[in-house]
C-alpha cells in the first residue's frame, strides 16, 4: 500500500489567515516535527531552542498554551521525558480559576498574577498598519504588567539552569513576548525571533475556532464585525519585528530592558546567557 506524501511550504503555511482552516493532514504532519512536541491536551507546545542554536540550547526553554487538559501520560511526558522543573503560568487570576494548571509532583508551579490583562489602547490601532500598531501596544503592555513573571523566568535560568515551560491560554501573545525576551537576551537574530513567534499560527490550529471565539469576548463591545477584529485575530512576523524595534527604541534592546526595568546586572546577564548556551 502506498502512502501519500504530504507536501507544504512552512513559510507559506504560517501566513494562512487565522479565519481559514489548515488541512488536517498537513497540520498533523507539521505538529509532529521539531520544534513542536506532541503532548496530549496541550496546544502550541514547542522547544524554542531548536531553531535558536548556538545562542540557546535545546531542551531548556519550552512554551505552550494552557495545561488544564493534561492527563497522566501528558504529565509523564512533561516531567520525565522533557525534564521540566518549572511551569510558569502567565495568565491572570480569573483565567486560572476557570482552568487551573494541575500540580505535578517534583515540578514547581508558579503563577505571579499581573495587575490587569494587557490590552491595546484602542481597537482603531489594529486597523492601522494591518494590526501592527495594535500588537506593538499590547506587547509593550505585556513587558510592563508581567514584569514579575519575566523576572522570575530569567532568575530561574540564571540560578537553576534547568528546563522550564511557560504558558498562557493560547501560547501566542504573553508567551510570545516572554519567548522574545529570552531569545533577544540570548542574542538570537530578530528574524529568527519572529519566525518562532509566527509558528503559533500553526500551533493553535487544533483549537483555532475556540480561540477565535474567545477573542470576541476580550472586550464586551466587540463582535466579529467590529472594525479591526480581523487584524486582531492574525499572527504575523511583522507584529513581532515591530515590537522588537520598539524595544530597541524604548529600552536600548532586550538587554537594556532586563537591566533597566527588571534590575539585572551585567554579571546576571552574562550568567543567563551562559546557561542558555549550556556552558
Amino acid at each position: 500500500m502506498s502512502t501519500q506524501t504530504i507536501t507544504y511550504e512552512l513559510k507559506t503555511l504560517v501566513k494562512t489567515d487565522m479565519r481559514e482552516a489548515i488541512d488536517k493532514d498537513i497540520i498533523g504532519e507539521v505538529l509532529s516535527k521539531d520544534p513542536f512536541i506532541s503532548v496530549p491536551g496541550v496546544i502550541n507546545i514547542r522547544d524554542i531552542g531548536v531553531n535558536a542554536s548556538p545562542y540557546l540550547r535545546r531542551g531548556l526553554v519550552y512554551r505552550s498554551g494552557a495545561l488544564h487538559k493534561v492527563d497522566g501520560s501528558s504529565i509523564a511526558l512533561l516531567k520525565d521525558t522533557l525534564g521540566i522543573k518549572l511551569i510558569l503560568d502567565l495568565r491572570v487570576d480569573c483565567e486560572l480559576e476557570k482552568q487551573p494548571t494541575p500540580a505535578i509532583e517534583g515540578v514547581r508551579n508558579v503563577h505571579l498574577n499581573a495587575t490587569r490583562q494587557p490590552k491595546a489602547k484602542d481597537m482603531s490601532t489594529f486597523i492601522e498598519s494591518g494590526g501592527k500598531k495594535g500588537f506593538v501596544s499590547i506587547y509593550g503592555d505585556v513587558l510592563e504588567v508581567h514584569q514579575p513573571s519575566i523576572r522570575y523566568a530569567l532568575e530561574w535560568i540564571r540560578d537553576e539552569g534547568t528546563p522550564l515551560l511557560f504558558h498562557c491560554t493560547a501560547g501566542k501573545d504573553r508567551t510570545g513576548v516572554l519567548a522574545a525576551v529570552i531569545l533577544g537576551l540570548a542574542g538570537v537574530p530578530k528574524d529568527v525571533i519572529a519566525d518562532d513567534y509566527v509558528l503559533s499560527r500553526l500551533g493553535i490550529e487544533p483549537s483555532r475556532e475556540v480561540l477565535l471565539a474567545m477573542l470576541k469576548v476580550w472586550d464586551k463591545g466587540w463582535t466579529a464585525e467590529t472594525p479591526g477584529m480581523a487584524e486582531f485575530a492574525q499572527v504575523k512576523a511583522e507584529f513581532m519585528l515591530a515590537t522588537l524595534e520598539m524595544v530597541d527604541e524604548k529600552y536600548g534592546g532586550m538587554e537594556g530592558y532586563v537591566k533597566r526595568e527588571l534590575g539585572f546586572s551585567d554579571e546576571d546577564v552574562e550568567k543567563i546567557k551562559k546557561n542558555l548556551r549550556g556552558e
